[in-house]
């Protein structure tokens, strides 16, 4: 994910999760707005709930490793928060890859196959 494609601000992430739709999972969460841009940002965020440093840091790498092949077919102009929670950590890699396109797909945020 290179840096115009992160969504860093607090204000834009607290936004986003004030204003914003969500749907949950028992592994990850998805936060998605509508922002003025022409790309999609994203941010990544593992509260303390999910382990120590170690842990956080783990969930955020898996779910950036997740969604990084996946951004081309996301829809342009939207703020997304991927949220992690403690079963990240025992959810196997393809079946995270999946959970993630389904939330994705379920928000309406993937490219139509016609365009």
């Amino acid at each position: 994910m290179n840096r115009n494609q992160r969504l860093t601000r607090n204000e834009d992430i607290k936004r986003v999760r004030q204003k914003g739709q969500s749907i949950a999972r028992p592994s990850v969460v998805l936060g998605f707005l509508p922002n003025c841009f022409e790309e999609t940002r994203i941010a990544v965020i593992a509260g303390r709930s999910v382990g120590g440093a170690v842990q956080r840091n783990l969930a955020k790498r898996r779910i950036r490793s997740a969604i990084q092949g996946m951004l081309q077919e996301i829809k342009p102009g939207q703020d997304l928060v991927l949220i992690a929670r403690k079963p990240i950590l025992e959810q196997p890699y393809r079946l995270l890859v999946d959970t993630i396109r389904k939330l994705l797909d379920q928000a309406g945020l993937m490219k139509d196959d016609l365009s």
